[in-house]
């Protein structure tokens, strides 16, 4: 996620939060091996050092070809144990579409909370559903630090398909290139498009259209805008079902039937946030599909970020 690494840089006034994500932040930087040891070690299986030299091949068409900001980032290794890196929370209203909402300096308004442990994050989500939130508890394959530290690959990553690791490795990498303060819809929503639609071009660039590398990227990303697509479709009905006027019991009552299957609002923003991809591809191919041309339109649109 986006926006844990510069929750660390904040002063004392966070308090307790910021001293504990410090502290797991820290753990990653200490415990991270530079990539070209681990490729040097005889003991290091070849499964594994393939996959780093792909993240590699990844990282390097990013950079190159899509045009995203070149940094230190995914040059050295983090073993997770087996773990996931961070726990989100998020919390929205129950009648109507209005999330929680953390406010930080430098970051302002953030509509999620990282946390390193999952004790952390369980008990943030019981302090939110007692306020009578909707509450979303998940985990997140991976976050950017936006340049303030380097991101390493973590182990978890190493079993990923190939097309969902281009796709999320250059998810991160766009969050290092265009990053607009306190606009999460847009940031990850941006992110989640250049994920899947370089991930597109990276399988055609690399094997052709005719691969099963490339097939296998066309489905996983259809997959995704499935979802997108039942997300907006569940969030249309219940916009408008929140908006009728009726009293919020009634419209709390009313809401998994509207919706036809049992409704959590937060669940359903975190998926909006993510998806859009309608809306950024009409973006991509107003700019004629370059790369350059499409971020400078967002960064003109956004007012220079």
């Amino acid at each position: 996620m986006s926006r844990l690494a510069l929750l660390l840089l904040l002063p004392p006034l966070c308090g307790c939060y910021i001293l504990t994500q410090a502290q797991g932040q820290l753990r990653v930087l200490l415990n991270s091996e530079r990539i070209d040891t681990l490729l040097a070690d005889p003991k290091v299986p070849d499964r594994v050092k393939l996959k780093l030299l792909f993240v590699r091949e990844i990282k390097a068409f990013g950079e190159h070809e899509l045009g995203l900001k070149r940094s230190s980032n995914y040059e050295s290794f983090y073993d997770t144990k087996g773990q996931p890196i961070t726990y989100i929370v998020s919390a929205c209203r129950k009648d109507r579409f209005e999330p929680y909402l953390w406010w930080f300096p430098i970051v302002g308004d953030v509509p999620y909370k990282g946390f390193f442990h999952k004790e952390d994050a369980q008990e943030e989500a019981r302090a939110l559903i007692q306020e009578g939130y909707d509450v979303s508890v998940g985990t997140a394959a991976a976050y950017s630090t936006l340049g303030y530290f380097p991101d390493p690959v973590l182990s978890t990553m190493l079993d990923y398909p190939d097309e969902q690791l281009v796709a999320l490795i250059l998810h991160e990498l766009t969050h290092g290139t265009i990053y607009l303060p306190g606009g999460t819809d847009f940031n990850e929503g941006l992110a989640s498009f250049v994920g899947w639609q370089g991930a597109l071009e990276f399988a055609r660039r690399r094997h052709g259209i005719a691969s099963p590398q490339y097939d296998r990227t066309v489905r996983a990303f259809a997959a995704e805008e499935r979802r997108d697509e039942k997300a907006r479709d569940v969030f249309r009905k219940l916009d408008a079902l929140y908006k009728s006027g009726k009293p919020a019991r009634e419209i709390v009552s009313e809401r998994d039937r509207v919706a036809g299957l049992p409704v959590n609002n937060a669940q359903i923003l975190m998926q909006r946030r993510y998806g859009r991809y309608d809306e950024f591809r009409a973006k991509f191919e107003k700019a004629g599909g370059e790369w350059n041309r499409f971020f400078d339109a967002l960064v003109r649109e956004k007012g220079g970020l």
